[in-house]
């Protein structure tokens, strides 16, 4: 079992923290080749749930398993895709006791602590793209 190390950008640093940070340094994350590792990532503006597997770390691509949601804390395997470094953003690495991952269904069981803070990240990114950016505290949105 070894590890590869991808510069991949992160947008936090902090394993439990559930803002969204638009100032996106490099740094390295470590992939496991044999088992994929679980992060909420940015890929080109769409938050998502996604699987890294093994790369080429001389490679400007990653390859990268998708997971759509589909009840509560469910998620069900969508499709791989290859994409560039440059899309992807990582927001949270999630690590393995908060994830079951069961491969032959291809079914995902997130902690619902998880789930919140993807819903958090998900509508911060949606009122972004909206044009809303952030509700000011104490004001009600019309």
């Amino acid at each position: 079992m070894t590890a590869m190390t991808h510069q991949i950008p992160l947008a936090q640093t902090q394993h439990r923290s559930p803002a969204v940070s638009f100032a996106l340094p490099t740094l390295g994350i470590e992939v496991d080749d044999s088992e994929g590792q679980f992060l909420f990532a940015r890929i080109k503006g769409d938050i998502c749930l996604v699987q890294l597997t093994h790369q080429d770390p001389s490679s400007s691509t990653l390859d990268i398993s998708f997971f759509r949601h589909e009840f509560i804390s469910i998620f069900r395997y969508s499709h791989c895709a290859r994409v560039q470094v440059a899309d992807v953003r990582i927001l949270e690495s999630l690590h393995a006791h908060d994830v079951r991952y069961e491969e032959d269904s291809g079914t995902v069981f997130l902690a619902k602590d998880l789930v919140a803070r993807l819903r958090k990240m998900t509508d911060a990114n949606m009122m972004v793209k909206a044009g809303r950016g952030r509700p000011v505290p104490g004001r009600r949105r019309s």
